[in-house]
């Protein structure tokens, strides 16, 4: 019923005209019905409910306008009883009486109303009040439950007391029971513990504070934590507990730790490394680059990607490789850096990647620039030392050719003349190895003259070597092979190696400084056998005499004593040997 009033009442509000009109109505309906049921009798019996039924439902202002026309109406009654607009003084006193008391009654109905419309609004209010705090709460129990962040309520002492869902499940914990009241610096590892401590002790004095640690979760599960910690206040400002959030950085910690291992293998790096914006401006070089180009202690912010090439590539690379960058993400081939300082052409393999934002959109290019120098230095000696090579085979081939058709040509027979044949080719050849040795650019004269006299004899015993360090061009030590091996077939045949006690000694002297200076060979045969001279020269003897004296630009003679052979080559060091620095 209350309810039912209340409604009535104070819940549904009307609109002043209306709540007026119905005043006056009600008003004028008592009225009737006053002066139809108790005359003058009971001239105010009806009006005083009537007024305060309008001032409860109506309002204070409806009830004091019901009030005054009560009075009105009841005076009119009592007027028409003999003494039309005079009222006795009982009816005045009976007048006043009733307005005091209804106006009286008006306050408290409407005091009464007022509790009532209080009443309704602070239940109204409560009941906000407390889907707001359902709702915040089932908020918070959300937000708590699927953070991934570890939140913690510790206690002064830093013992755990509250630990949220979310938190459980990245510490892989089941049951907070489990950990509830442990230290929770206890958790921390090596340097973590330290600053949890003190995070802690920085929290009972009312300070925050944040560090990055260490941590194993409940399973054993290692993984980096950022921690924040600050006081939770009491309402006088003092701390009465602290909060404590954990957020899991492990994977950040990794790229970090990757980001930082890419850095130093870029600063480390011996290629050139740098990096520029998309208008051609250079904001990074790392150590290699900047030696590479001669800009070690240089302001680099005023550079762009231009001023690195000479100007006959700087078209190339503005019009062609920048533009094939952007369209297909990469380009790499051979270009020219120039030396800042000397001015110098610089070989490079030239390779470019775009830099990109976190959309994918180009915000610059990188270059990782190989100095190739040493390569092109390397291919350039190999070219030549190929068109060397051909050039010392097409020799080769010639005086192949040349001795094959002297053999055939002075051989008393076939047999004669394949097996001198063979034993050329073999001394050819131990030249060719000595010359292969040294890519073709020189030969040691006693390596030259131990592999060509190795076949005849052990040297050192009957065959004897002396001289100092002389290096023979590579035109002259197949000739000079050839040559000994010539004059060690003859000794072999006809001379000192012919029997079991001859004695070859091959001696060589460097006479002066310098290119002008004398170099002399001497071939003389000890213990030989007494022959006379040989009526006619042979292709050996020809080719020991001329080919030495065409390619060594000297004297080449050969003296037939009754002793032993005894050939002497004098010619310029310059002409036939290689000055050693």
């Amino acid at each position: 019923m209350l309810d039912r009033l209340r409604d009535l009442t104070v819940a549904k509000p009307r609109p002043k005209p209306l709540r007026y009109g119905m005043t006056v109505l009600c008003v004028a309906v008592v009225g009737i019905l006053q002066a139809a049921i108790f005359g003058a009798s009971a001239p105010w019996f009806l009006y005083t409910p009537a007024v305060v039924l309008l001032t409860l439902f109506l309002g204070r202002g409806p009830g004091i306008t019901a009030t005054i026309l009560s009075a009105i109406g009841a005076g009119s009654v009592v007027a028409r009883t003999g003494e039309p607009l005079l009222l006795t003084p009982v009816h005045w006193a009976a007048s006043i009486i009733f307005t005091l008391t209804t106006f009286g009654l008006v306050v408290l109905v409407e005091a009464l109303r007022t509790t009532l419309l209080d009443t309704d609004r602070l239940r109204d209010e409560r009941e906000k009040a407390l889907i707001v705090t359902a709702e915040r709460e089932a908020f918070l129990s959300g937000v708590l439950g699927s953070s991934t962040d570890c939140i913690k309520v510790l206690d002064l002492d830093g013992k755990l007391t509250f630990m949220s869902e979310g938190g459980q499940r990245v510490m892989e914990i089941s049951d907070f029971n489990a950990v509830a009241g442990c230290p929770w610096p206890d958790f921390w590892q090596d340097a973590g513990n330290v600053e949890a401590k003190a995070a802690v002790e920085a929290a009972r004095v009312g300070k925050a504070h944040s560090f990055v640690g260490k941590a194993d979760t409940y399973r054993g599960t290692p993984k980096w934590w950022h921690v924040a910690v600050s006081p939770i206040p009491r309402p006088d400002g003092r701390p009465d507990r602290i909060l404590s959030v954990s957020r899991d950085i492990t994977e950040l910690r990794a790229s970090e730790e990757e980001r930082e291992r890419f850095v130093r293998l870029v600063e480390n790096s011996a290629d050139f490394v740098g990096m520029a914006r998309t208008d051609g401006s250079v904001f990074y070089m790392n150590d290699a680059a900047r030696q590479l180009v001669g800009l070690e202690d240089a302001d680099i912010s005023t550079l762009t990607i231009a001023d690195f090439f000479p100007p006959d590539q700087v078209d190339t690379v503005t019009q062609d490789v920048l533009p094939a960058v952007a369209r297909d993400g990469h380009w790499a081939g051979e270009l020219d850096f120039r030396h800042f300082r000397r001015g110098e052409r610089i070989p490079v393999l030239y390779s470019v990647f775009p830099i990109t934002d976190a959309s994918g959109a180009l915000i610059g290019y990188g270059t990782v620039t190989r100095d190739f120098r040493d390569r092109k230095r390397a291919d350039d000696d190999m070219r030549l030392m190929n068109g060397e090579l051909a050039h010392r085979l097409k020799n080769v081939l010639t005086v192949v050719q040349s001795i094959a058709a002297q053999t055939m040509r002075t051989a008393p027979n076939i047999e004669t003349a394949s097996h001198d044949l063979g034993a050329r080719l073999v001394a050819l050849g131990a030249a060719t190895d000595v010359l292969t040795g040294s890519s073709w650019r020189s030969a040691d004269l006693c390596e030259v003259a131990r592999r060509a006299l190795a076949p005849h004899g052990v040297v050192g015993e009957r065959i004897l070597l002396d001289g100092p360090p002389v290096t023979l061009k590579p035109e002259v030590t197949v000739a000079f092979a050839l040559a000994l091996h010539e004059l060690a077939t003859n000794a072999a045949k006809y001379g000192a190696l012919s029997n079991t006690t001859g004695v070859v000694t091959l001696t060589w002297a460097v006479t002066g400084t310098g290119d002008d200076a004398s170099l002399s060979i001497t071939w003389q045969e000890q213990g030989r056998p007494l022959v006379s001279p040989p009526q006619r020269k042979g292709f050996g003897s020809i080719l020991i005499e001329r080919s030495l004296r065409s390619y060594f630009k000297g004297k080449a003679e050969t003296d037939y004593r009754p002793e032993g052979l005894v050939f002497e080559l004098e010619a310029r060091r310059g002409d036939a040997a290689i000055l050693d620095e």
